[in-house]
């Protein structure tokens, strides 16, 4: 019997986040919306959600992401409360939700 790995996948940038069960997965995947939501109201923000799905890849790589995830995850602005963009450090995932929306930014203005 296999056991189903878990992760949320951030939809628009195609990222995956090892998460050690699918209610784990569940709880991000809201908060990580909720955080999007308040954060950008355009319509590019709505290129973006996060969504519980069974790890894509294999069971290995599962278990070498849910460590490298687990520090991400503490480090993403929907976790560090209080901090604001301008005093804190940028996470890899407010990272990639700008160069997301300078993308798709960049293509609207070139379409």
């Amino acid at each position: 019997m296999s056991e189903q790995l878990w992760c949320v996948h951030i939809e628009g940038l195609n990222d995956y986040i090892a998460v050690d069960s699918e209610e784990s997965a569940r709880h991000e995947a809201s908060e990580i919306n909720a955080y999007i939501d308040r954060a950008d109201r355009s319509s590019r923000a709505a290129q973006l959600r996060a969504v519980v799905v069974e790890w894509p890849f294999s069971a290995d790589g599962h278990a070498r992401a849910l460590d490298s995830d687990r520090h991400d995850l503490q480090r993403m602005p929907h976790r560090r409360q209080g901090v604001t963009q301008s005093g804190g450090v940028l996470s890899k995932f407010a990272r990639r939700v700008r160069e997301l929306l300078n993308v798709a930014r960049a293509n609207k203005d070139g379409a």
